[in-house]
């Protein structure tokens, strides 16, 4: 796994020993990118936006944003052993950029996102 474009492209990323998450594959992630830049139904761009990442895993797609230029990404992880490797992909990062993670319930901080994805495994 790797960030596949932007400013860190090329970054691998770490992935957990066990098998209860999966990252969100290359191809998978591009065709996300490719649609939400190129929608004519989405206004939204990943550059400046503030990104929720909810299920993060291992932050495939968080950091992605962050690496396309996104101004805050929130991870949201409660499996203990994805959420030790999210914290370090964000440490091997280390874009600069705002970011924070939280292990707790997202739903009372859902507000004032412009994009909203779930991993789903």
């Amino acid at each position: 796994m790797r960030i596949i474009s932007g400013k860190f492209k090329g970054k691998k990323i770490y992935l957990p020993k066990d098998n209860l998450t999966r990252p969100l594959r290359d191809m998978v992630k591009e065709s996300i990118f490719n649609i939400l830049k190129h929608s004519s139904l989405l206004k939204n761009s990943i550059e400046k936006a503030h990104i929720l990442d909810l299920f993060s895993g291992t932050g495939s797609f968080g950091l992605e944003c962050i690496s396309r230029g996104a101004a805050h990404v929130t991870f949201f992880e409660n499996y203990e052993n994805a959420l030790k490797v999210l914290m370090k992909n964000i440490m091997f990062i280390d874009s600069g950029q705002p970011r924070s993670v939280s292990p707790a319930d997202f739903k009372s901080r859902c507000m004032g996102y412009h994009i909203l994805i779930k991993s789903i495994n």
